[in-house]
Protein backbone atom coordinates (compact mmCIF):
# COMPACT_ATOMS: atom_id res chain seq x y z
CA UNK A 1 0.00 0.00 0.00
CA UNK A 2 1.47 3.50 -0.64
CA UNK A 3 1.72 5.55 1.30
CA UNK A 4 -1.54 8.34 2.10
CA UNK A 5 -0.18 11.65 1.66
CA UNK A 6 -2.02 14.50 3.05
CA UNK A 7 -2.61 18.57 2.77
CA UNK A 8 -0.17 20.48 4.69
CA UNK A 9 -2.66 23.01 5.41
CA UNK A 10 -6.23 21.29 6.22
CA UNK A 11 -5.11 17.74 6.27
CA UNK A 12 -7.41 16.29 3.61
CA UNK A 13 -6.37 13.34 2.34
CA UNK A 14 -5.26 13.75 -1.24
CA UNK A 15 -5.65 11.33 -4.36
CA UNK A 16 -3.01 12.83 -6.25
CA UNK A 17 0.10 14.06 -4.20
CA UNK A 18 1.38 16.05 -7.03
CA UNK A 19 -1.91 18.48 -7.65
CA UNK A 20 -2.80 20.95 -4.97
CA UNK A 21 -5.39 20.61 -2.50
CA UNK A 22 -8.97 20.30 -3.96
CA UNK A 23 -10.49 21.77 -0.89
CA UNK A 24 -7.92 24.46 0.09
CA UNK A 25 -5.53 24.74 -2.61
CA UNK A 26 -2.19 24.23 -0.49
CA UNK A 27 0.47 22.27 -2.08
CA UNK A 28 0.63 18.80 -0.72
CA UNK A 29 3.24 18.53 2.46
CA UNK A 30 2.38 15.63 4.65
CA UNK A 31 2.79 18.01 7.26
CA UNK A 32 -0.24 17.97 8.85
CA UNK A 33 -0.72 18.17 12.41
CA UNK A 34 -4.29 19.57 13.68
CA UNK A 35 -6.40 17.55 15.77
CA UNK A 36 -9.66 18.17 14.54
CA UNK A 37 -11.34 17.75 10.81
CA UNK A 38 -10.53 14.83 8.26
CA UNK A 39 -7.08 14.47 9.00
CA UNK A 40 -6.95 14.08 12.16
CA UNK A 41 -5.55 10.82 12.47
CA UNK A 42 -2.74 11.99 10.52
CA UNK A 43 -1.77 14.59 13.55
CA UNK A 44 -1.99 11.56 16.32
CA UNK A 45 0.09 9.25 13.68
CA UNK A 46 3.31 12.03 13.30
CA UNK A 47 2.83 12.94 17.53
CA UNK A 48 4.90 9.61 17.74
CA UNK A 49 7.51 10.59 15.67
CA UNK A 50 7.95 13.81 17.48
CA UNK A 51 11.19 13.72 19.72
CA UNK A 52 10.97 14.41 23.07
CA UNK A 53 13.12 17.72 23.93
CA UNK A 54 16.49 16.35 25.77
CA UNK A 55 18.54 18.85 27.88
CA UNK A 56 21.85 19.97 26.85
CA UNK A 57 23.41 19.57 30.01
CA UNK A 58 22.26 15.95 30.85
CA UNK A 59 23.58 15.20 27.73
CA UNK A 60 26.86 16.78 28.34
CA UNK A 61 26.71 14.73 31.91
CA UNK A 62 26.33 12.02 30.83
CA UNK A 63 29.13 12.25 28.14
CA UNK A 64 31.69 12.07 31.35
CA UNK A 65 31.35 7.99 30.05
CA UNK A 66 32.41 8.25 26.68
CA UNK A 67 29.47 7.78 24.07
CA UNK A 68 26.70 7.48 26.93
CA UNK A 69 25.35 11.30 25.91
CA UNK A 70 24.95 10.47 22.40
CA UNK A 71 22.84 6.97 23.16
CA UNK A 72 20.53 9.65 25.66
CA UNK A 73 20.10 11.62 22.46
CA UNK A 74 19.35 8.63 19.99
CA UNK A 75 22.45 8.76 17.91
CA UNK A 76 23.70 5.54 18.64
CA UNK A 77 26.23 5.37 16.03
CA UNK A 78 28.19 8.52 16.76
CA UNK A 79 27.82 7.19 21.04
CA UNK A 80 29.69 3.29 19.25
CA UNK A 81 32.31 5.64 17.31
CA UNK A 82 32.88 7.81 20.75
CA UNK A 83 32.84 4.51 23.11
CA UNK A 84 35.27 2.78 20.88
CA UNK A 85 37.40 5.47 19.64
CA UNK A 86 38.28 6.72 23.29
CA UNK A 87 38.31 3.75 24.70
CA UNK A 88 40.75 2.16 22.26
CA UNK A 89 43.19 4.49 21.94
CA UNK A 90 42.80 4.72 25.87
CA UNK A 91 43.98 0.93 26.02
CA UNK A 92 46.49 0.40 23.23
CA UNK A 93 48.07 3.63 24.66
CA UNK A 94 48.54 2.40 27.61
CA UNK A 95 49.45 -1.23 26.86
CA UNK A 96 52.41 0.69 24.69
CA UNK A 97 53.29 2.42 27.46
CA UNK A 98 54.74 -0.29 29.03
CA UNK A 99 58.19 -0.33 26.77
CA UNK A 100 60.44 2.43 26.09
CA UNK A 101 59.83 2.81 22.79
CA UNK A 102 56.15 2.46 22.74
CA UNK A 103 56.35 5.40 24.91
CA UNK A 104 56.61 7.84 22.15
CA UNK A 105 53.55 6.18 20.53
CA UNK A 106 51.36 5.51 23.63
CA UNK A 107 51.91 8.81 25.11
CA UNK A 108 50.14 10.57 21.88
CA UNK A 109 47.56 7.73 21.74
CA UNK A 110 46.44 8.45 25.47
CA UNK A 111 46.50 12.20 24.92
CA UNK A 112 44.48 11.72 21.89
CA UNK A 113 41.74 9.48 23.62
CA UNK A 114 41.93 12.18 25.97
CA UNK A 115 40.95 14.83 23.28
CA UNK A 116 38.66 12.69 22.14
CA UNK A 117 36.84 11.95 25.14
CA UNK A 118 36.57 15.96 25.81
CA UNK A 119 35.00 16.57 22.34
CA UNK A 120 32.57 14.02 22.56
CA UNK A 121 30.96 16.40 25.66
CA UNK A 122 31.28 19.39 24.11
CA UNK A 123 29.59 17.14 21.08
CA UNK A 124 26.60 15.74 22.28
CA UNK A 125 26.08 19.32 24.62
CA UNK A 126 26.02 20.72 20.52
CA UNK A 127 23.71 18.32 19.19
CA UNK A 128 21.64 18.70 22.13
CA UNK A 129 20.76 22.41 21.63
CA UNK A 130 20.38 21.40 17.76
CA UNK A 131 18.29 19.01 18.34
CA UNK A 132 16.53 21.40 20.48
CA UNK A 133 16.36 24.06 18.38
CA UNK A 134 14.50 21.65 15.44
CA UNK A 135 17.79 20.73 13.39
CA UNK A 136 18.86 17.28 13.42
Amino acid sequence: MAAEVLCGRCGTLLTNPNAPCPRCGAPASGAYQGAAGPGAYAGAYQAGYRRARKSPALAAALAIVPGLGHFYLGHNVKGVAYLVGVGGLQFFGADLDLTVIGAAIGVPMELGGGGLWLFSIVDAYRTAKRMESGGN
